[in-house]
C-alpha cells in the first residue's frame, strides 16, 4: 500500500499519460460534514475493453509493455485502501474512450492514509508530459480550487 493517497493518484495519472491521454482530470472532494473523501482520476486515453479491465482488476496484470513482469498492483492497492476505510472503488473504461477511476472512503477513518504531497504529484505530472492537460479540482465543504496545466502556457 502507498503511504500517501497522492502517490495512488500519481500512479494512476502516469498510467493515463502512458495511455496517450491528452487530458487527465483529478478531482479530490473532501467533506467534513459527510465524513467522505472521494478521489477521481479520468482521462481520454486509449482505455480498456471489458475483458482487459476484468484482468487488470482481478488478476492484477499491467498494460505496460516495458515491465519485465506482467504484474500491476496500483488499482488493487487503491481498492484495498478504499474498502478498508469504509468506502468503495469503481472503474469505468472503454477502449478508445478513456478511463475513470473513483475511490471513496471515510475521511475520519483511523486507517485512511494522508493525502500527502498533491502539489508534488501535480508538478510531476506536468513535467512528465507537456502535451497533456493535467487538471486538478480540489473541493471542500466551503472552498474550491481549480488548476489546468494548459493555463500555464
Amino acid at each position: 500500500m502507498f503511504e500517501e493517497l497522492s502517490l495512488h493518484i500519481l500512479d494512476i495519472a502516469m498510467n493515463s499519460i502512458a495511455a496517450n491521454a491528452r487530458t487527465v482530470e483529478i478531482s479530490i472532494l473532501e467533506s467534513q460534514r459527510r465524513d467522505r473523501l472521494v478521489l477521481r482520476v479520468s482521462d481520454d486515453g486509449r482505455g480498456m475493453d471489458a475483458v482487459l479491465l476484468e484482468k487488470v482488476l482481478t488478476k492484477r496484470i499491467t498494460t505496460k509493455a516495458t515491465r519485465k513482469k506482467n504484474i500491476g498492483l496500483g488499482l488493487a492497492l487503491l481498492r484495498q485502501t478504499a474498502e478498508m476505510c469504509d468506502g468503495y472503488f469503481h472503474v469505468r473504461s472503454a477502449a478508445g474512450k478513456g478511463t475513470r477511476i473513483t475511490a471513496s472512503m471515510r475521511l475520519g477513518h483511523v486507517d485512511r492514509p494522508p493525502l500527502g504531497d498533491i502539489n508534488g504529484t501535480i508538478l510531476s505530472l506536468c513535467a512528465a508530459s507537456a502535451d497533456a492537460d493535467v487538471r486538478l479540482r480540489y473541493r471542500t465543504d466551503t472552498d474550491e480550487f481549480r488548476f489546468s496545466s494548459k493555463e500555464l502556457n
